[in-house]
């Protein structure tokens, strides 16, 4: 009965969005590119000894989320983004966190929430588990602005920076 009565309230405040912008990210691009010899798969050069390379690169991400209200003031933002980092050991990622949002002001939310995140085009260390924190502006009803830190804890991820927008429906 409890879990009627919670996808009746969720349901009515249920919003989905899209949402893009520019990141800055901070990887391992050796250990994400890399085979079982320690050679990289797309340069076919070996490791010289590293035994990683910070990488640091700007890219971009795209995706959709949803947005359900939990009590008074608080959020839940599941997400699904894809992010693309150039480069010559760049990456092209799915990133899907799970935000919780809590409104201290007025159209002004803090995020914060656990994410993971998957290379697909990686030889090795694909999968990056890291914790999301932010803030977020609503600059119109639907439209709204974003600031984020994704810091990884282990695996490829270092720490990525985003600026977007976003639209909820």
């Amino acid at each position: 009965m409890a879990f009627v009565t919670f996808a009746t309230v969720s349901a009515q405040d249920l919003r989905f969005g899209v949402k893009a912008g520019l990141l800055t990210s901070s990887y391992d691009g050796l250990a994400l590119h890399n085979d079982d010899n320690g050679l990289s798969g797309y340069y076919n050069y070996p490791y010289s000894g590293r035994l990683s390379s910070t990488e640091s690169s700007i890219g971009f991400y795209a995706g959709g989320l949803l947005e359900f209200g939990l009590v008074s003031d608080f959020k839940l933002q599941p997400e699904l983004t894809l992010t693309y980092v150039p480069g010559n050991l760049g990456y092209i990622g799915v990133n899907v966190p799970v935000l919780v949002k809590y409104s201290f002001f007025d159209k002004f939310y803090a995020q914060a929430g656990p994410a993971v995140n998957f290379a697909v085009d990686g030889d090795n260390e694909q999968f990056s588990p890291s914790f999301d924190l932010g803030a977020s502006y609503d600059l119109m009803e639907n439209f709204y602005v974003e600031l984020r830190a994704d810091i990884g804890l282990s695996g490829y991820l270092g720490t990525s920076l985003n600026a977007g927008v976003g639209y909820r429906f």
